[in-house]
C-alpha cells in the first residue's frame, strides 16, 4: 500500500509538472543531497519514465549525432603495439540472476566481449561471502542493498575467460558497510582479479593500477559521483574514490593527482571508469558533458561511464594541451546495465558492450599513443520466465536478435508484446548510439 501511495504521488506530481518532466534536467542525482523536487523527479522516472529527450536548448542530440567515431588513423600513423580493451556496464545483484538461471549468460556475446586483451565491467554489488546474500528489493521504500554470491561471481568471470578486471567505486560499494567493502577486495585478490576504485588503506588508494599487454601500459582509475551512505567514514576517506562528478565545476584535483602519477609511472594511456550521470535518462546533461571534457583535458584517454541504467551516447573530444599539441579522448557516457532486472524500466533492457583499441606507434617519426578503433555491440538483457519465475537470463546480441525476429524466428519466446518493445528499443538505440554503431 505504501508503494502504491508513493507511485500515485509521483504520478500526480509529474502531471502537474509534465512540461518540466518531459526531458532531462541539470540535477546532481546524488541521493543524500536531493530536495523534495528531485526525489519526486527520481520516483517519476522510476515508475513512469524513462526520459528519452535531452536537456532543452543544450543541442546535445545534434552534437552526438554529428560525432566522428571512426578512429582509424588518416595521417600515416603506424601502430607498433596495441591493447584491445573490452568494456561492459553495471553488474547488479537480483534474485532472478543466479547460477542456475545464467547457464547461457555469455553464449551470444562471448566472442566479442572476451576475445580482446582484457574485459572489464563495474562490480556494482559487493561480494562478501561471510555476509548474507542481498538483492535489490521490489519496493523503492526498502534500502537497495546488495551482496552477491561467490557462485554468481564464478559465472561472471566465466572460468577466468570472462570479466577479469573490476571497477569497484560506485554508489553501492558500501552496501555491506566497511566490512563488506574490505571483504570484497579480499575476495577479488584471493581469486587473482584486479580492481580499481576502492581501498583498504591510504597506501592502496594511492597505488597505481596498471595493466600491460603487448608492451602497452594502461593505467586504470575508478571514481564514483556518490555514495548511498552519503559520505565516507571520517578518517577513512580512502575507502572509495569519491568526487561529486555530477556537480558543475566540481574540484577534480583528486582525479588529476592519479592521472599525473600514472603518467609519471610510465603509463602509455589512462582509462577512467566513472560512476556518474543521471539514472533512467538516455542523454547526459550539458554540465556532465562539460565535466567530461575537463576530465579528458587532465590527460585521460578514455572515459567509460556507467550508473544511468540506460545506454547513452559516445563522444570524441579533441583539445590542445599545454604544450600546444592536439590531443583527443573517447567518452562513453554510459554503457547501460550488464546484469539487472528492473521491473519498471524497459529501457534498461538495452545496453552496449564496446571494444577499444589503444595503440602505441608513430607518425612521421613522432611517437604517440592513441585510440585507433572503437567497436560496439548493442545487447539485449533477456529475462526468460516460466510461471513468473526467472528461468533463463542471458546477454544477447541485439541486432542479431532483431534480425531473427524480423525473419519470423522467436527462439527465446519473447512473444508479440516483447517483440514490439524490442523494436521500439531498436529505434532508441539508433537515435542514441548513432555514429557509435559503425
Amino acid at each position: 500500500m505504501a508503494d502504491f501511495k508513493v507511485k500515485v504521488a509521483c504520478r500526480i506530481y509529474g502531471f502537474r509538472h509534465r512540461e518540466t518532466f518531459s526531458a532531462s534536467r541539470p540535477l546532481e542525482g546524488n541521493g543524500p543531497y536531493m530536495d523534495a523536487d528531485e526525489k519526486y523527479w527520481w520516483g517519476y522516472k522510476y515508475y513512469f519514465g524513462p526520459i528519452e529527450e535531452p536537456e532543452p536548448g543544450a543541442g546535445l542530440e545534434e552534437h552526438f549525432r554529428g560525432q566522428d567515431l571512426d578512429f582509424r588513423p588518416r595521417d600515416g600513423y603506424m601502430e607498433a603495439a596495441g591493447f584491445t580493451l573490452a568494456v561492459g556496464g553495471d553488474m547488479m545483484a537480483y534474485p532472478g540472476i543466479r547460477p542456475e538461471t545464467t547457464g547461457s549468460l555469455w553464449d551470444d556475446v562471448r566472442s566479442f566481449f572476451f576475445s580482446g586483451d582484457l574485459a572489464c565491467a563495474n562490480l556494482e554489488s559487493p561480494v562478501a561471502p561471510s555476509l548474507p546474500a542481498r538483492y535489490i528489493p521490489e519496493s523503492i521504500l526498502l534500502p537497495g542493498l546488495m551482496n552477491n554470491t561467490p557462485e554468481m561471481f564464478d559465472r561472471i568471470v566465466d572460468d577466468g575467460r570472462g570479466v577479469t578486471f573490476f571497477s569497484t567505486a560506485n554508489n553501492h560499494c558500501l552496501d555491506m558497510g566497511e566490512e563488506g567493502l574490505r571483504e570484497t577486495l579480499d575476495f577479488l585478490d584471493a581469486r587473482g582479479y584486479r580492481h580499481a576504485g576502492t581501498a583498504r588503506s591510504p597506501e592502496e588508494r594511492d597505488a597505481l593500477v596498471i595493466e600491460e599487454r603487448n608492451g602497452v601500459k594502461i593505467a586504470f582509475l575508478s571514481f564514483t559521483f556518490g555514495l548511498n551512505w552519503g559520505k565516507l567514514p571520517e578518517g577513512r576517506e580512502y575507502l572509495a574514490n569519491y568526487v561529486r562528478l555530477n556537480n558543475p565545476d566540481e574540484d577534480l584535483s583528486a582525479v588529476a593527482r592519479q592521472v599525473r602519477a600514472a603518467r609519471e609511472a610510465g603509463a602509455d594511456a589512462v582509462v577512467a571508469l566513472l560512476h556518474w550521470g543521471l539514472e533512467f535518462e538516455s542523454f547526459p546533461v550539458r554540465t556532465q558533458v562539460e565535466t567530461g571534457h575537463r576530465l579528458i583535458e587532465l590527460g585521460i584517454d578514455v572515459i567509460v561511464g556507467n550508473h544511468p541504467h540506460n545506454v547513452q551516447p559516445a563522444e570524441r573530444y579533441a583539445y590542445t594541451d599545454a604544450t600546444g599539441a592536439r590531443r583527443e579522448g573517447l567518452i562513453l557516457y554510459a554503457l547501460g546495465d550488464l546484469l539487472s532486472i528492473h521491473r519498471t524500466l524497459p529501457n534498461s533492457r538495452l545496453a552496449c558492450l564496446a571494444r577499444i583499441r589503444i595503440s602505441k606507434g608513430a607518425v612521421e617519426g613522432r611517437p604517440g599513443t592513441r585510440v585507433t578503433s572503437l567497436e560496439t555491440l548493442p545487447v539485449y538483457l533477456h529475462v526468460g520466465r516460466r510461471d513468473r519465475e526467472v528461468v533463463d537470463y542471458r546477454v544477447l546480441d541485439f541486432r542479431k536478435l532483431a534480425a531473427s525476429l524480423r525473419a519470423g524466428e522467436d527462439r527465446f519466446g519473447l512473444g508479440r508484446a516483447k517483440t514490439r518493445e524490442l523494436f521500439r528499443l531498436e529505434s532508441l538505440m539508433n537515435r542514441v548510439l548513432g555514429p557509435a554503431l559503425g
